[in-house]
């Protein structure tokens, strides 16, 4: 056998090893259906009811508790489907914990940015001197300001008579529907410097306006974007002169789509209305009436989670719903479970809200449930919950629900929607199997006695990964082994790899930490902590380390194929066939699993044309690049802790904006 021949087959083994592993799969399905997913009974409220009853006991009382900070983007739809969960409505309430911090830190900047619209209105401040934390904010506000003086213009009688072609379609919308397309069209246009796709903006006028049919779509569109270009006219002349080339762009754009419109014919009615604007801004600055319009625009297009949540239970309450909480964590609070307040800010993490929260719950409350602020839990869960709790309390102490965090899928890069898919899928087949060795507990889709998270001291506040450390405190000192909830919630992915990255770092850097604290447990049988602490270590560090090494073999192979050191004649034709469908199968289960959980995807973002939705079919296919990269944050986490070099702090997961549910 030559050295070529030698190469060749070892790398053929490794092939074989890793797809045989990754027919694991099937193993982990069949074994979860049989146990789980298929004998998930068939229940309805009154059915839980009965059971109480026979039972000679109450229905069990259960808070969803859901921490939100800087969550304005997810929180509202998120308490619109908690409290339409299927449960008997006086049995459960939904609590939503969020962070003084943040009412402070936006009341600060909400200030900074009402001034430095007079002052760029009056022409005292320029761009090349706004703090950059604030640029984004204050584009939007002096657009939204804009915008309303130019619709006030547009919408004229006199205006109306000269140019009739750019009216009657904005003129039959409702005012703040209105309002509120032409200012993210002047939003979106200059974001994307006058070239933003047409989708895009057709997108936009959908979103304020779901009514229209997609004829009225088509006449309202060009009519908006004419709206729009003497608002950015009006902030390329009073706020950033670098706009002027959006503005040109922003008018051939508005030719394209108005036939009826030349650019001569625009270019004029932008002069004459940027004029009017201007001088309506500035004269509003002076006389104090711009203030209230700075408030209501920060108001609308940046809110506090505060706000909305405030907003969101005033819709959804009512005869027949469940009672929505919302408590705010002290800026100074300890974070400990009956901790108290320091008078000295403390870091803000997800435990410490949690451990805020709990003295807020209903006496009553048996079960506490954790979901975060963008989640979408099966609407039978509580049920699923309810039975258990009532048949088997000792054994339902802890369950853990599969998370799939896919909905934003439209809205990630490639590689972290593959990454998203195989999550789910982890969730789904493969989360059952790891509860025979590890008591894993995921923060999010899990329900924990009341009694049992008091006992053990609540969530630990300082941990970068709470969730897990909370499963192993349970288990090691009052044996709360956790069940599996075959109930899923989605959720969302980080939208890009750098986000993906830090979120998966701090996991893998939590997971460290619980290792370590494992050990550190006082008056627990050494040998429980030793078995706990090595599985800990197999599921973490050693499958880390396997699957990076793993990785480095296809590039391994194709530099040795290139230098002709691979001899494949060691291995018949058939095996040779069989490796290069490998790949086949490999990318075939990738399209299965976004064919599997497309019903949990946010629609919202779905390409429309037919271009792109086979893009979408096109970026799967970047599987063999994603799946170098897969194990790379938990590798760093492993990497930066020799060195002293991990991250210290919680950090907050960013989302993505998704379609409004309706009340």
């Amino acid at each position: 056998m030559t050295t070529a021949q030698s190469l060749y087959l070892a790398a053929f083994s490794v092939y074989l090893v890793f797809f045989l592993l990754f027919s694991r799969f099937l193993v982990w399905k069949t074994y979860s259906d049989k146990k789980y997913w298929n004998r998930r009974p068939v229940l309805e409220p009154s059915y839980l009811e009965d059971t109480a009853r026979a039972l000679k006991r109450t229905v069990p009382f259960m808070s969803i508790m859901v921490p939100a900070r800087n969550e304005s983007l997810v929180i509202d739809n998120t308490i619109r489907h908690l409290v339409s969960l299927r449960y008997p409505a006086h049995r459960f309430e939904v609590v939503v914990v969020t962070d003084e911090k943040e009412t402070q830190s936006a009341e600060k900047d909400r200030a900074e940015v009402s001034a430095l619209v007079h002052g760029i209105f009056f022409g005292e401040r320029r761009f090349g001197h706004i703090p950059a934390h604030l640029e984004t904010c204050l584009k939007s506000v002096l657009l939204s300001c804009l915008s309303e003086y130019a619709l006030r213009e547009y919408l004229s009688k006199g205006f109306q008579k000269d140019y009739p072609a750019t009216t009657p379609e904005l003129s039959s919308l409702p005012a703040y529907e209105r309002h509120s397309v032409v200012r993210d069209i002047s939003i979106a246009l200059i974001s994307s410097h006058g070239t933003p796709p047409p989708r895009r903006l057709r997108a936009i006028i959908r979103k304020w306006c779901p009514w229209l049919s997609e004829l009225d779509l088509d006449r309202a569109y060009p009519a908006c974007l004419a709206v729009a270009v003497p608002v950015i006219a009006a902030y390329a002349a009073l706020c950033d002169e670098s706009q002027r080339r959006t503005l040109d762009k922003t008018i051939q754009h508005t030719v394209q789509a108005n036939h009826d419109l030349t650019q001569d014919i625009i270019r004029r009615m932008t002069t004459f209305i940027a004029k009017k604007v201007s001088i309506s801004v500035q004269r509003a600055s002076r006389s104090g009436e711009l203030q209230g319009k700075v408030r209501a625009a920060l108001l609308d297009l940046y809110p506090t989670t505060q706000e909305v949540v405030d907003r969101a239970r005033r819709e959804t309450q009512g005869e027949g719903v469940p009672s929505v909480k919302h408590v705010t964590v002290p800026y100074d609070f300890d974070g400990l479970l009956g901790g108290k307040r320091t008078g000295e800010a403390v870091a803000s993490t997800k435990g410490r809200a949690l451990n805020w929260g709990v003295a807020y719950l209903d006496p009553q409350t048996e079960v506490v449930g954790f979901y975060d602020a963008e989640s979408r839990p099966h609407k039978d869960v509580l049920l699923y919950v309810g039975y258990r709790r009532m048949l088997d309390p000792e054994s339902s102490r802890v369950l853990q629900g599969p998370v799939f965090q896919v909905r934003n899928f439209y809205k990630m890069t490639a590689f972290c929607r593959i990454a998203a898919l195989y999550q789910a899928i982890a969730h789904d087949w493969y989360l059952p199997w790891l509860f025979r060795t590890l008591p894993f507990v995921g923060g999010t889709n899990v329900f924990v006695a009341r009694l049992l998270l008091c006992e053990v001291g609540g969530w630990d506040c300082q941990v970068l990964t709470e969730d897990l450390e909370f499963g192993t405190r349970a288990y090691l000192m009052k044996g709360a082994w956790p069940e599996y909830l075959p109930y899923p919630s989605s959720e969302q992915t980080p939208p890009t790899f750098r986000a993906f990255f830090r979120q998966r770092l701090r996991w893998g850097t939590g997971q460290l930490q619980g290792v370590h604290k494992v050990a550190l447990y006082p008056g627990i049988e050494p040998s429980a902590k030793t078995k706990l602490r090595r599985s800990l270590i197999i599921k973490g560090q050693v499958e880390w380390i396997a699957y990076q090494i793993a990785t480095f073999v296809p590039p391994t192979a194709m530099v040795l194929h290139y230098k002709n050191l691979l001899d494949p004649a060691i291995v018949p034709a058939a095996g040779q066939w069989m490796l290069s469908g490998f790949s086949l199968v490999y990318m075939s289960f990738t399209i299965y699993a976004f064919k599997r959980y497309q019903s949990h995807l946010d629609r919202g973002g779905q390409p429309e044309t037919p271009v792109g939705k086979a893009l979408v079919y096109v970026a799967l296919l970047l599987l063999p690049l994603a799946a170098f990269v897969f194990p790379v944050p938990y590798t760093s986490a492993m990497v930066l802790k020799l060195i002293g070099k991990e991250p210290k702090a919680w950090v907050k997961t960013p989302r993505t904006e998704e379609t409004r549910m309706a009340v």
